[in-house]
């Protein structure tokens, strides 16, 4: 059995992923910004982590 491409078959659902991607990125900061654990379902179970604050890589140590 041949697969469709989901983007040409309907137009609904081409931009489905960049919103789900948007979403989890909205989702993750929300958890950050509450202090609450970012739940996410993963091989059949649902999983429930705290989100830590990334540090930028372009920050120096020293103030430099």
């Amino acid at each position: 059995m041949k697969k469709e491409d989901v983007r040409t078959s309907d137009p609904d659902m081409a931009c489905s992923a960049e919103a789900l991607k948007r979403a989890a990125l909205r989702a993750r900061r929300d958890a950050e910004r509450t202090h609450t654990p970012l739940v996410t379902y993963e091989n059949g179970t649902i999983k429930r982590r705290m989100v830590a604050r990334e540090k930028p890589d372009d920050e120096s140590v020293d103030g430099e």
